[in-house]
């Protein structure tokens, strides 16, 4: 007589496997984006001692990432 295995399990293992391969890209993207605004911005206010270009620089890029997240159109139901 067949052993049948629980379906519960599988559809555990399943749920893990997918939550580990998914990537939010739009959130890297936006990481390293203002990453590289804090490493310019650094560069202009210590190099070229330039206050306002260098918040000129992350305002703008704080800017960029706003629009396009809220372009994106997903929303975060807190789950």
């Amino acid at each position: 007589m067949p052993i049948q295995l629980r379906p519960k399990a599988r559809a555990q293992t399943a749920r893990k496997r997918d939550a580990i391969t998914t990537i939010d890209w739009l959130g890297l993207w936006g990481l390293s984006l203002g990453f590289c605004a804090v490493v310019l911005a650094g560069i202009a206010d210590f190099v070229g001692h330039d206050n306002i270009g260098a918040a000129f620089i992350l305002v703008g890029t704080a800017g960029i990432i706003a629009t396009i997240v809220c372009a994106s159109g997903e929303t975060d139901s807190g789950n």
